[in-house]
């Protein structure tokens, strides 16, 4: 069984961190991020109280972790481990999580 699933927008997320990445600091970069973003995903899978509520962004009952510039969001409870979103902390998060949540 997996240990951690992504939601459609989460893999939107990734890829467009991929993207991002390879136009301002190329393939090599991108490519280290996106690794390191799931190893992450894997360290949460096995030890999933690792990241902090919320509540000023949402009531729901999710965690984020924070991993170079990015939040990831999801779901402590769920088995596999459900990911939501992989934000960059610029962007508008209390809008995205309302509409993703």
């Amino acid at each position: 069984m997996d240990s951690f699933e992504l939601s459609d927008d989460a893999i939107v997320d990734i890829e467009a961190i991929w993207l991002f990445l390879l136009g301002k600091e190329g393939l090599e970069k991108a490519d280290q991020v996106v690794t390191d973003l799931f190893k992450i995903f894997y360290k949460l899978s096995d030890v999933p109280h690792s990241g902090h509520r919320r509540p000023d962004l949402t009531s729901r009952q999710v965690l984020l972790y924070r991993v170079f510039s990015y939040l990831i969001v999801y779901d402590p409870q769920s088995k596999p481990l459900r990911i939501f979103g992989v934000l960059h902390g610029r962007r508008d998060i209390l809008r995205i999580l309302k509409e993703r949540l």
